[in-house]
């Protein structure tokens, strides 16, 4: 019974997501692509020959004729070949060739109707669980975190709890929080979500970090399906800063602290104790303190989601923290960074 309450919970949180990914598609372009890889799954093993199908629309209306150049190389790397073809039937086939080492392979995608350019562009992966990354694990690397923790968890948990009564609806409730740190005054902010009149004990609890950058969060209530299906959703800001304060007033401290030359994820990169995500890291680590600590936690589910930056956040709290039982990682950013050095 308990799997099957978690198994509908889970569909709860991924159905929605599916809608959000599928708004990514241009819907509202008078053109569309589709690729169709001859591997469903797009996953090839190294060595394997890929080609791509492509089609492409107008209005609808398959477009017979049209000349579609590619450019095929490595991931976020120059291209190595080159080309076009001609649609028939509004359709091609693009020999995307192979790969000797695991990695994956990008397929960018230029058509030209009426005078305008349309681009687009897919990936397919080889072998790409067998990827290495670059950057070698630190020798004392468990040491190190588990000390940083140790010593982050002397700071007894403090935080402050705001109605936010513009974000309340009939079925959910919501707080303002302002979660404390450490001793120095820093700290992080996040809206907490409830579902209205949640009972103790009953709560999955998710910790949503966010992408890059230093912004307001926009639209809270975009994600209050997490909380209308019986879930606690924390999503939080990372550097400090009210999510009640303006735009205008979030865009000249972006412009002051994160602009090319002293943005926040180089702040102190040459030291690990003075590294600015670190304390970044360890804040999540204590979301999930407070998040455990309410008494509508249902003492078991702690699950972690985000996208880009939030999903490179959602991976490293995971790592960190043991009671984290699932992880949502979306296009997550920051992973391997170094790679380029090995060609990738």
């Amino acid at each position: 019974m308990m799997k099957k309450n978690l198994f509908v919970l889970l569909l709860a949180l991924i159905l929605p997501l599916s809608f959000v990914c599928a708004e990514n598609y241009p819907y509202r372009s008078d053109v569309l692509w589709v690729t169709v890889p001859n591997h469903a799954d797009w996953i090839y093993k190294t060595g394997e020959k890929a080609t791509v199908e492509v089609q492409f629309y107008k209005y609808g209306i398959p477009q017979d004729g049209v000349t579609v150049s590619y450019e095929i190389g490595g991931d976020m790397m120059s291209a190595e070949t080159s080309g076009s073809v001609t649609l028939k039937q509004g359709k091609a086939v693009i020999p995307v060739g192979t790969m000797k080492e695991p990695g994956f392979r990008d397929c960018r995608l230029t058509a030209t109707v009426d005078g305008k350019s349309y681009k687009h562009h897919v990936k397919l992966g080889f072998s790409p669980e067998k990827i290495k990354p670059y950057t070698q694990m630190p020798k004392d690397f468990k040491e190190f975190w588990e000390n940083n923790k140790a010593e982050a968890a002397k700071y007894p948990l403090t935080y402050t709890k705001e109605l936010a009564k513009e974000y309340c609806t009939d079925k959910v409730d919501c707080y303002l929080i302002k979660l404390m740190l450490n001793s120095r005054g820093q700290s992080i902010y996040g809206y907490l979500f409830y579902p209205k009149n949640a009972t103790k004990g009953s709560c999955p609890v998710v910790l949503c970090p966010p992408g890059a950058g230093i912004k307001t969060i926009k639209e809270p209530l975009r994600h209050k399906y997490y909380a209308e299906q019986g879930c606690i959703r924390f999503e939080i800001e990372i550097h400090g800063l009210n999510p009640t304060l303006t735009e205008e007033a979030f865009k000249e401290i972006s412009n002051a602290f994160n602009g090319r030359e002293n943005g926040y994820l180089n702040n102190g990169l040459d030291n690990r104790d003075h590294y600015y995500m670190k304390r970044v890291y360890l804040g999540c680590v204590r979301s999930i303190d407070l998040l455990t600590s309410l008494p509508e936690w249902d003492g078991k589910n702690v699950i972690v989601q985000g996208g880009s930056q939030g999903g490179a956040l959602a991976l490293i709290t995971t790592g960190l923290d043991p009671r984290v039982t699932a992880c949502v990682a979306n296009h997550p950013a920051l992973s391997d960074m170094a790679g380029y050095k090995a060609g990738r």
